[in-house]
């Protein structure tokens, strides 16, 4: 028999006086005649301090320590699972918004009425589209967590997956029907367009960016992590790796006249930058040459010149009304829609502008069993867009300076 603790004069934290150890033994004793085993009662003794210490840990879990668990599982592109950004976007929205007002809450305290006006205050300004996206991530991240251990047993309670973007949109916003624009710049639009952007103080990289997404029909993600290796000008093509796509399928474009004339200027620019600045970047940062032009700067500063309340924002530039258009505001995936419509009009047949969109062909025996290519055929419809953007933006100045505010 052991006992826990060795002889001592006196009974203390690491001694047994000799009149408690006879005491302690006794006791077992006793406990051996009743059938208990007094080594695996204390083992059981520990194992149940150690999970009653566990459950405390757990117990006090807060809505960042959920997220720490979760961010990682989708800022690693496996598959079709995780963010083409690493979470960029993520962790952007969630700092802004959610850490500071609920990040060092009690999960299991946690409920939809404390998750519920951050959401609202975001729509009630203005914002219904980044409200509605905010509230999918969460619900991703609170999924997650009902699905793993030890948040599934905190989240028990939660209500938080109920609710729903009707809840939290402000208006007459429509989170299905206004989240899918159908803006298309006519043919006039797209005259004034040429004309504005000169005088728009964007830079040169932005400026090409807008006429490349028009003329080709990419996403702006894609556009802009392009790096010159896969641009080949002399023979006009330019390959967009599968990982770069949202399909996730390469596409390999045979640029128009009028593409390459944008891509050409931006080597030009490029080659007057001195050898340290050089990336292989096709839209650098304007911060940090080395570096990709971030998909939200285009956005912005698209966005920022087409200011509805005349106000300009904090640090960004005063011309406010400078690419305002007759049919509204125009993003940057309005500039794909234009190329795609410009194309229907054209004559070039729905499938092919949906290969040169690039967009995910859904019918699994087409994929497997219908193998064409169709590139001649997109190069000629890219070619045709590119001949008609080229009249219409034909008095835009292709080789004005660069402009550094964006």
């Amino acid at each position: 028999m052991t006992l826990p603790r060795r002889y001592g004069s006196n009974t203390n934290a690491a001694h047994l006086s000799l009149a408690d150890a006879r005491h302690e033994a006794a006791a077992i004793r006793a406990l051996a005649r009743s059938g208990v085993d007094h080594q695996q009662k204390v083992r059981d003794e520990l194992e149940g301090h150690r999970r009653q210490r566990e459950q405390q840990r757990a117990d006090a879990m807060t809505v960042q320590d959920l997220y720490d668990a979760w961010f990682p599982t989708i800022a690693t592109k496996r598959g079709k699972r995780g963010r083409k950004d690493g979470g960029a976007e993520v962790a952007r929205t969630f700092s802004k918004f959610v850490k500071s007002k609920i990040g060092g809450k009690l999960l299991a305290q946690l409920y939809a009425v404390d998750v519920r006006p951050i959401l609202t205050e975001i729509a009630d300004g203005g914002a219904n589209r980044q409200a509605t996206a905010l509230l999918v991530d969460l619900k991703q991240m609170f999924r997650w967590g009902d699905q793993n251990q030890p948040w599934k047993r905190l989240l028990a309670s939660s209500d938080i997956l109920a609710i729903r973007a009707e809840d939290i949109v402000s208006g007459g916003y429509d989170p299905v029907r206004d989240n899918e624009r159908d803006r298309v710049l006519s043919e006039d639009e797209i005259r004034a367009l040429a004309g504005l952007l000169p005088k728009a103080d964007l830079s040169l990289v932005i400026r090409s960016a807008i006429w490349i997404m028009l003329s080709i029909g990419t996403r702006v993600g894609e556009t802009v992590a392009t790096r010159w290796s896969q641009v080949d000008l002399d023979n006009k093509s330019w390959y967009i790796p599968a990982e770069n796509t949202k399909s996730g399928v390469a596409l390999s474009v045979q640029m128009s006249d009028f593409a390459q004339t944008h891509f050409a200027a931006l080597w030009a620019w490029r080659e007057k930058l001195s050898e340290d600045l050089r990336g292989d970047w096709v839209f650098p940062s304007n911060r940090d040459r080395t570096a990709p032009l971030n998909n939200q700067t285009v956005g912005k500063a698209i966005a920022d010149r087409q200011r509805v309340d005349g106000k300009a924002l904090p640090g960004r530039t005063e011309r406010v009304d400078a690419l305002a258009l007759d049919g509204g505001q125009w993003k940057c995936h309005d500039l794909r829609r234009t190329c795609g419509t410009l194309m229907q009009s054209l004559g070039v047949p729905e499938s092919i502008v949906h290969r040169c969109l690039n967009h995910a062909r859904s019918d699994k025996l087409d994929r497997v069993y219908l193998q064409h290519d169709y590139a001649n055929e997109m190069e000629d419809a890219w070619r045709l867009l590119g001949e008609r953007l080229a009249i219409l933006s034909s008095g835009e100045a292709h080789d004005s300076a660069p402009a550094e505010n964006l």
